[in-house]
């Protein structure tokens, strides 16, 4: 009779069954039947051998099943003719598992005759046949034979037993001194988990310029593992979290802006995706101004099939191209916002392709909070579980605190997603509400936008006569009526809604909303063109009458701002009394489709993408509008004869020189060879021009200054531009210019001229902010009668090392605040010194990514402080205590 003997390590053993009767896991082989052991027969138990110190040079060697007396033996051990027979054999093993963790658990399978003791790393951990209590010399409880030598006996060991070397030892126990046969074999199984399904993603979120969080469901509860690199199928980067969950969200930084990175997701022991469209673009550096390409989803989640013909024709449309950003325009799924809604009606329509290669920056809308304001002011419900948002300005602007609404940079855009149903303030406060949180807060993130183009989304839209109707339902008058009028002082160029089940877009509208509280509400029918509007063509810009781009300048100041209504990307149909909407171009409420747009430089263009029939998505573009910025410009330049002189249209489109045998490239050289005034004109087409910039030139034998030095020097991440003349004439000012392709430059700073001086004069100033890049400055020079003369540029190449900046900010009396905000976790050395030169502090700091702050408190003085990061960079900065 075989009896189980159970060990006092109960963390490690579980259960004995026989082999394989109930196993669901898959199984890796670390020690086959018929292996080489080590092994001795004696009568004497030798001190310490099951543990891995132990010295068994001396003893034989043989492969599985070891033993005697039963003619099946691969290796007959010492004692098959003694007529006494040990008590005792000793067999040991050392086997190298280089990874235990990937293993759930690890199955053994022992044949024995007649008892069996088993250690691991010098811990018994399995036994069976023998009694309690035993010692080495102690006879096996009952005999072994026929079909039960050769019959396997398993146990269980739990997972964390194994280190990577460990040695297994094992005493087989005669059950009669008499007994004229013994039998061993082992076999080791590591049990890996059950491999599980994906249910949900990869999806991108919170995409910048050196991370990305990738989020993925899986059935069961696993770990997670994310691996990459910059080519197809080799992945060098790999980030385990060892938590098993279902949720999977994990972040992978120091990532190098606008680049290209394949990914694949997993765990330790499956890999569920690693195809050519798991990849991700980085966001571009700031600063960067190349072509932009940006998606809008509105009220898109309803699993309807114009949701997929208008995700298909977008596609189709955009080809190869990569977009950079994907923004929604709440309503992601119907009716209730529930998490099966979202899986049903979001993620399992756009899964296999648009979610796991592009960044996503959703927003809420009233579907997604359940529809009811009674559930406004809460924050978990399926769309915060499902996103992970900004709330400390990891991806641009300024920090919001909460995931109901942010802000984020992708190249020269700046965006706000808002939050227009949810509630502040202890559920006192909407977006309307002039005083709370979020529109304080938009308007500390506008004041600090230097961004070119400005995007604010939310769901609810301040103009429509689609499904809804902006006359009559509160809440849209409200945000029309006290909030749009914030986004319109600041500039905003496009303010995109959904809600209403149709495209809308406005002409360029600027203060259509009533005066004051006391005025009486103003509905459509009190829109006036000249009125309402900053400038009333279609702008499509395709040659058709009235169609001219939209044109004005840059900057926080209300040029009037485009109202765009985009929601039938999924939800489509439905009017009301008045459509369409008077302050509209366009209205479309019979075919679905998707907004895009994209940004070259100072050009917008933007376009509502649809489909051709139900079932056919053959792109169709039913509507489309551009907007310029800093275009039709008028210069001034004064060079000296056989100087070289580039002259640049202000804008990225076509060109026609008219004046310069019609040449059609943005820049044209002009020929300096002989003194004189000439001028030059360049637009935009040959006939019907919408822009054009003009250029006054006087080629004279002499310049106002004669520049003797100019030089551009990059020292740590700061540009020090320096220059120096020997004769100034009438000389008001220099100014610099910044540009990150050489042609369109954007004004850095001013330094007055010595107006008129035969000395020697230096001038000097330090670019704080280059870009990660190419970054091109040039010089020019404005006369007292306001003539400008053009010099040379110089380039410097900035590749950022910034892992740290630092701010201080006065506590109180005799205390500091010094701000670290660092891209990474890491060691940095602090010290302060005093104006004498005496060291008052000099200590070591573990920063974590993001914001770190650290109070000191410091006599009344002035002192440098100096913070030292990992890389070696250095930044210096005076503070003054009082």
């Amino acid at each position: 009779m075989k009896s189980f003997y159970k060990s006092s390590l109960p963390a490690l053993i579980f259960f004995s069954l026989t082999f394989c009767a109930f196993n669901s896991f898959s199984q890796t082989t670390l020690i086959p039947f018929g292996s080489s052991w080590k092994y001795l027969d004696t009568d004497i138990r030798p001190m310490n051998w099951e543990t891995s110190g132990f010295l068994d040079g001396g003893w034989s060697n043989g492969n599985g099943q070891l033993g005697y007396g039963d003619g099946d033996e691969t290796t007959i051990v010492a004692c098959a003719a003694c007529s006494a027979k040990y008590i005792t054999t000793y067999f040991r093993k050392t086997i190298n598992i280089p990874d235990p963790s990937i293993y759930s658990s690890f199955t053994l399978n022992v044949k024995r005759d007649d008892g069996v003791v088993v250690y691991l790393n010098g811990t018994e951990i399995a036994a069976d046949n023998m009694p309690a209590g035993r010692l080495h010399s102690t006879l096996a409880s009952s005999g072994i034979s026929g079909a039960g030598e050769s019959t396997p006996i398993s146990f269980a060991i739990a997972s964390g037993s194994f280190s990577s070397v460990n040695v297994i030892a094992v005493e087989i126990h005669q059950n009669a001194t008499n007994s004229s046969d013994i039998s061993f074999d082992l076999e080791l199984l590591g049990n890996l988990p059950t491999p599980t399904t994906l249910t949900r993603g990869p999806y991108l979120q919170m995409g910048n310029q050196t991370g990305i969080t990738i989020r993925w469901r899986t059935a069961a509860a696993i770990n997670s593992r994310v691996t990459w690199g910059t080519s197809f199928g080799t992945y060098p980067n790999v980030i385990d979290d060892a938590t098993n969950t279902t949720e999977h969200i994990v972040r992978i930084t120091g990532l190098s802006a606008d680049t290209k990175y394949f990914y694949t997701i997993g765990s330790s022991t499956q890999t569920f995706q690693a195809t050519n469209t798991n990849y991700v673009v980085t966001a571009p550096a700031s600063g960067s101004d190349r072509k932009f390409r940006i998606l809008a989803l509105g009220d898109c989640g309803n699993a309807s099939a114009n949701q997929v013909d208008a995700k298909n024709s977008f596609l189709n449309y955009i080809g190869s191209n990569e977009v950079d950003a994907i923004i929604t325009l709440g309503d992601n799924a119907y009716s209730s916002g529930l998490d099966n809604e979202f899986q049903a009606e979001f993620f399992d329509i756009y899964k296999d392709d648009i979610l796991k290669y592009n960044k996503l920056y959703p927003t809420p809308g009233n579907h997604d909070y359940g529809n009811t304001q009674a559930n406004s002011g809460v924050r978990n419900n399926a769309y915060y579980n499902n996103f992970s948002l900004p709330t400390a300005a990891e991806c641009g602007g300024v920090a919001s605190g909460t995931e109901a609404y942010y802000s984020f940079d992708i190249g020269n855009i700046h965006f706000l997603s808002l939050d227009s149903y949810g509630r502040e303030d202890a559920n006192t406060t909407r977006i309307y509400d002039t005083t709370g949180a979020q529109a304080t807060w938009i308007k500390a993130d506008l004041t600090a936008n230097t961004k070119r183009w400005v995007v604010a989304y939310f769901h609810h839209p301040p103009y429509t006569k689609t499904s809804h109707t902006s006359d009559t339902e509160q809440e849209l008058i409200d945000i029309r009526e006290k909030f749009v009028r914030i986004l319109e002082r600041y500039g905003v160029d496009l303010i995109l809604s959904g809600h209403a089940h149709g495209y809308e877009r406005s002409y360029l509208l600027k203060g259509f909303y009533k005066a004051t509280p006391a005025n009486p509400t103003l509905v459509d029918s009190d829109f006036r063109k000249l009125l309402h509007t900053t400038d009333s063509s279609s702008a499509k810009y395709n040659g058709t009458a009235l169609s001219c781009a939209y044109k004005y300048n840059s900057g926080q100041y209300n040029h009037g701002s485009i109202y765009l209504v985009s929601g039938s990307a999924g939800q489509l149909g439905g009017t009301t009394l008045g459509y369409p909407q008077d302050c509209m171009y366009y209205s479309n409420v019979t075919n679905g489709g998707v907004l895009y747009f994209e940004t070259d430089s100072n050009r917008l263009d933007a376009k509502f993408i649809s489909y051709t029939a139900p079932g056919n998505p053959t792109p169709v573009v039913r509507d489309q509008f551009t907007i310029f910025k800093d275009v039709n410009k008028v210069t001034d330049i004064n060079v000296t004869v056989n100087d070289v002189l580039n002259i640049n249209a202000s804008w990225r489109g076509n060109y026609y020189w008219p004046g310069n045998g019609g040449a059609t490239t943005q820049s044209i050289v002009v020929n300096t060879s002989s003194p004189g005034t000439f001028n030059f004109k360049v637009l935009d087409a040959s006939v019907n021009s919408c822009l054009k910039d003009s250029f006054h030139i006087v080629v004279s034998g002499t310049l106002p200054i004669l520049l003797s030095t100019f030089s551009a020097t990059l020292n740590y991440n700061k540009v020090l531009l320096d220059w120096s003349t020997v004769q100034e004439q009438n000389n008001k000012y220099f100014t610099m210019e910044k540009s990150v392709d050489g042609r369109n430059y954007n004004y850095l700073e001013r330094v007055n001229g010595a107006g008129n001086s035969t000395n020697i004069n230096y001038y000097h100033l330090i670019d704080n902010a280059p870009f990660d890049g190419v970054n091109y400055y040039r010089l020019s020079q404005t006369n007292f009668d306001n003539k400008v003369t053009y010099y040379e540029q110089k380039k410097i190449i900035y590749r950022s090392s910034n892992h740290i900046n630092v701010s201080i900010q006065n506590v109180e009396k005799n205390k500091i605040n010094i701000i670290i905000n660092s891209n990474k976790s890491q060691r940095v050395q602090l010290k302060i010194i005093d104006m004498l030169g005496n060291q008052i502090t000099d200590q070591a700091l573990i920063i974590s990514l993001g914001t770190n702050n650290k109070i000191l408190k410091l006599t009344e003085g002035a002192y440098v402080l100096t913070v030292t990061d990992t890389n070696g960079q250095r930044i210096t900065n005076k503070l003054i205590v009082q």
